[in-house]
């Protein structure tokens, strides 16, 4: 269920597993590495529109630079 906060959209791990087709165990993990920045005020996590971006296009560099992308 995706919120929206001072025009801000912000995602819930649960629709960022259906969006990458990851698994929750997986994306929470990226979480708690520090590799996908969220934020969790209470119980559940939620990774705003512009972190999510930021992943996506560390990712892209990532392979780029790997030679896999």
């Amino acid at each position: 269920m995706t919120i929206k906060i001072d025009n801000e959209i912000y995602y819930t791990v649960r629709d960022l597993t259906s969006l990458l087709s990851l698994t929750e165990l997986t994306v929470r993990a990226y979480l708690r590495e520090g590799k996908l920045l969220g934020h969790k005020p209470g119980q559940f996590w939620y990774i705003s529109q512009k972190n999510l971006k930021l992943f996506l296009e560390g990712n892209k560099e990532r392979k780029r630079f790997l030679g896999i992308f």
